[in-house]
């Protein structure tokens, strides 16, 4: 007979993802408070939030106008940076005579602050190789605010992490769920008193998981107490126990509400809804989302001390029609 263990349950809030303490100083680079590339993975991982943080990405690059020492392609990679990282940085480039030439972005995941507060680009993490110091006034950098530091910005999904790594547990189960054969594995029970020690291990060998496989079998062998026949029975069933479509539904919703984008603009139908006014939705949205948001990245303008950054006026879906 083997025993079974079940673990006790894990609160969210020890999560390894939330809990720093503060920003370290290592080889006098302060690191970020959250793994970079922690928020880089959970941008592939959940299309919802990868599909919000573009669609904002694209309204705002398309809110605005960019003046010629500024590329839209380089605006639209600090968008999808500040949004992703909570951090943005460009590089701007002046002549002798201190006018500005060019700006250009710098990827965020790379970027530290120093222990002089500098900016340095350092793209390898255990190397000096491709290191670049910026001296003061090159570097702009906006930051989302966070109240325990203010080295570096946070996004605003941070909260919504757990339910971002959640939406892709439930589809890598389901995955690995319909590739084993549409069950959690087996449960072999027999009733054979006579079977010796070797017998019994070299069964349980043949039911390990191998290579490829999500889910592992049990085999218990009662020695002859009870008087039922062996059994071969599967641990879980989909129709009866799988709650994937409500995961799925919870923490899309979870997603949307962090970035809060309405859905309906994302060309995503909701079951619940069947007509909406989108032209309200999209002012809405506009005016409550995007203006605050072009209004930090107008920050750009008085650390240049030009306009680089020009709202544009907005146009309606029926006008943009």
């Amino acid at each position: 007979m083997i025993e079974i263990e079940f673990s006790n349950p894990v609160s969210v809030m020890n999560s390894d993802i939330l809990s720093y303490l503060e920003v370290a100083l290592i080889d006098d680079l302060y690191e970020p408070p959250i793994a970079l590339d922690t928020l880089a993975k959970a941008l592939r991982v959940n299309p919802m939030h990868s599909s919000a943080i573009e669609f904002k990405r694209n309204t705002l690059t398309y809110a605005v106008t960019v003046s010629d020492v500024l590329p839209r392609r380089d605006l639209k990679r600090f968008i999808q940076d500040y949004l992703t990282f909570g951090n943005g940085y460009f590089q701007v480039v002046r002549n002798l005579f201190g006018q500005v030439v060019h700006i250009r972005h710098l990827p965020a995941l790379y970027m530290r602050r120093r222990g002089d507060l500098g900016y340095t680009y350092k793209p390898r993490a255990y190397s000096n190789e491709g290191r670049i110091d910026y001296r003061d006034g090159q570097i702009f950098h906006l930051a989302e605010y966070d109240v325990a530091q203010e080295l570096y910005g946070l996004p605003q999904h941070v909260s919504g992490l757990t339910s971002i790594w959640l939406n892709d547990d439930a589809t890598l189960f389901r995955r690995q769920y319909y590739r084993n054969g549409s069950h959690a594995g087996y449960l072999l029970y027999m009733n054979e008193p006579s079977m010796t020690k070797d017998t019994e291990n070299d069964i349980r060998n043949k039911l390990q998981a191998k290579e490829g496989m999500a889910f592992k079998n049990l085999f218990v062998n009662a020695k002859g107490k009870d008087t039922k026949a062996p059994e071969l029975k599967p641990i879980g069933q989909v129709e009866a126990k799988d709650s994937f479509k409500d995961v799925k539904n919870q923490t899309m919703n979870d997603v949307l509400a962090l970035h809060r984008v309405p859905i309906e603009l994302m060309s995503i139908r909701r079951e619940s809804i069947t007509s909406l006014d989108l032209n309200k939705v999209d002012w809405l949205f506009h005016k409550n989302e995007l203006l605050p948001l072009i209004d930090s990245l107008t920050e750009l303008n008085g650390f240049v001390g030009s306009e680089v950054l020009k709202l544009n006026e907005y146009v309606s879906l029926e006008q943009g029609s």
